[in-house]
């Protein structure tokens, strides 16, 4: 029996891996160095679902956030723009 949950862990497996398949990665220069805030923005998939998640959840935005966080700083300058 398919039920909702079942179907939507699924869906959201198939989603994760189409989204690795397409995924850009960061230059060598950007990986051997600490992810910044335009770092995740830049490359969202690999930081936020990739293999950059780790580091990217351990590295802190400037402001007390996680990168992986919703930081109200981060990104609070290009939302006046």
């Amino acid at each position: 029996m398919i039920t909702p949950h079942s179907w939507m862990t699924d869906a959201l497996a198939r989603w994760r891996e189409d989204e690795l398949a397409r995924m850009e990665t960061p230059p060598a220069e950007v990986l051997e160095r600490a992810p910044t805030y335009a770092d995740v923005q830049k490359w969202p998939t690999y930081f936020i679902v990739g293999p950059g998640r780790e580091v990217a959840e351990k590295t802190d935005c400037g402001h007390g956030y996680h990168l992986t966080d919703s930081c109200p700083c981060c990104g609070a300058d290009e939302e006046d723009d």
